[in-house]
Parts: C-alpha cells; structure tokens; sequence
C-alpha cells in the first residue's frame, strides 16, 4: 500500500503475508459482510495461511497483514488477556470475522430504555462467526484463558476506523483514525 501525503509517497510498513487468496475470493469488486465472514471462515481452515502470523505479545494486542489488494484486505489478529479495542467501527468498510483460536467477546452497544446504552456481548469460540456492514460499532476483546486468534477481513480495505470515547461531560464522540493502528479500549 502507498499512502499519499503531499508531494511524496509513503510505503506502508505493512507487508502481505501472501500474494493472492484467488481461490477464496467470490468475484472482482466490494464484497459483502456476508462474503467476507465466508472468506474469513475459508482461511481459518487453512492454518499454514494464518498460523505464521500469530504473535503472543503480552505489551500489545499484535495485528499482522495476510493479503490485501484494492477492494479488501485480510488480518490475523492476536490476543492475550487484558487486551481489547474499545467500541470502533470500520467507516465504510463492512467485516467478516472467524476465532480461531482461544476465545474473544464483542460487544455491541444498545441504545434503549434505561440504562440508555448498554452493551450485547457474544463470544466467539473456535469455528465461529461475525459480520458487520459498513458503520458497525463493536468492541472486541480476549475472552479468557489461552492466547487468542481471530480473521478478520474487510472490504473495502480498512483504510479508516472511528474510535468511540466518552469525553468529561459524559458525551460519546467518535475519532476518525487510520485503519492501520492499534485501537485501545
């Protein structure tokens, strides 16, 4: 990836672990939530794909490149207890998300009766799925016990993501960063 920033040209510290998932890949063009929790599912049953990529970091919650091209991308994300990503979400990009090792649990807000937001929390386990359109607020972190592993693959590429904080005043605001940070809870 080649990031513009004025006049010169930035490479991007992230390489593809892989030059083509063609054979995962439905067709040319955006891909749906649906497609992309099918491609992520796909590679979690090919761990000589996604297992080199696994990074047990008690410092950092590690992200790792698998493949990206113009119209998506796809990452290996590892997890070790205490680390999460606080509720985001993904600008236009939808996601397709499958554990594949250990556990996660995300977390969905809930705007309702008292209290006004709450959370819907699943956990995902070996073998299971998410999905997400464009715009979907979630927080995603280790879910216990051993090291985790998660796919996630996004479409378009995940180029931007709103982080959501609680200011002093108790308003929640968003904060646009790049999609190629670490998001913190």
């Amino acid at each position: 990836m080649v990031a513009r920033a004025g006049p010169q040209a930035v490479t991007s510290v992230f390489v593809p672990a892989v030059a083509s998932l063609a054979e995962l890949v439905p067709h040319d063009g955006l891909l749906s939530a649906k497609e992309l929790e099918e491609i992520a599912a796909a590679i979690a049953e090919r761990p000589s794909l996604w297992q080199p990529l696994v990074r047990i970091d008690s410092g950092h919650r590690r992200y790792e490149l698998l493949y990206e091209d113009e119209r998506m991308d796809a990452w290996v994300l590892s997890w070790m207890p205490g680390q999460g990503t606080g509720f985001h979400d993904h600008a236009t990009s939808a996601v397709g998300i499958c554990c594949v090792q250990g556990s996660v649990r995300e977390a969905l807000l809930r705007v309702g009766e008292p209290p006004i937001v709450c959370e819907v929390e699943h956990e995902l386990r070996v073998g299971d799925r998410r999905r997400g359109d464009p715009g979907y607020i979630h927080r995603v972190r280790h879910g216990g016990g051993e090291p985790a592993v998660t796919i996630h693959v996004y479409s378009p590429r995940l180029d931007e993501v709103g982080q959501y904080r609680v200011d002093e005043h108790g308003i929640m605001r968003r904060e646009t960063a790049p999609g190629r940070v670490e998001l913190t809870p």
